[in-house]
């Protein structure tokens, strides 16, 4: 698979079988996401513990609940959603508090991870909603536990692992975004 193949093939996978990632198909990934472009240092913490998974997964959930964000309160209310979709691996990308360009640093990472996922005949997702929950003052000790260090703040995640069958969270069919204008 080339390049313009994963991009035009990828989804975003919300449901998946209970089986893990190959280490060496982990560790590629990992790889994909440390070559992206950035202006700055950030953290990428991977969780393949399925309590601590757990755990995460159930503060995000609480804190969709809570937030007061339509959206959100309309997704987390859908029968058996999870946040995190049952998905075997996370990975946290989380940079320096202060840093001026920690959303783009990560979201390049994250691109390119759901990329070589992508190749790799893994399903993935990028998903922002953890970081309610873990950047949260009250779930401190969780976020250091998943590894966030002190003084950084987690910007997005992607979630990997085997596409179940039935994606029954998905969003629908992808189509292009954004508006293109030309300057000659």
């Amino acid at each position: 698979m080339n390049v313009s193949e994963a991009i035009f093939t990828r989804e975003s996978i919300r449901a998946y079988l209970d089986k893990p990632v190959l280490t060496e198909d982990l560790e590629k990934i990992i790889e994909a996401g440390q070559w992206a472009p950035n202006a700055g240092e950030f953290q990428i913490s991977v969780i393949r513990n399925g309590e601590l998974r757990k755990r995460i997964n159930d503060a995000t959930h609480n804190k969709m609940v809570h937030s007061g964000i339509e959206f959100l309160q309309e997704r987390v209310s859908l029968p058996g959603y999870q946040p995190l979709y049952g998905a075997p691996m996370l990975i946290l990308l989380s940079t320096p508090t202060e840093s001026p360009y920690s959303a783009a640093n990560t979201s390049l990472a994250a691109e390119n991870m759901l990329l070589q996922a992508t190749e790799l005949g893994l399903g993935s997702c990028y998903i922002v909603s953890p970081t309610l929950a873990l950047n949260d003052a009250d779930n401190r000790s969780l976020a250091q536990e998943a590894g966030i260090p002190d003084g950084y703040k987690l910007q997005c995640a992607v979630i990997v692992g085997y596409a179940a069958a039935e994606n029954k969270f998905g969003v629908g069919e992808r189509a292009k975004r954004g508006t293109v204008q030309y300057v000659d």
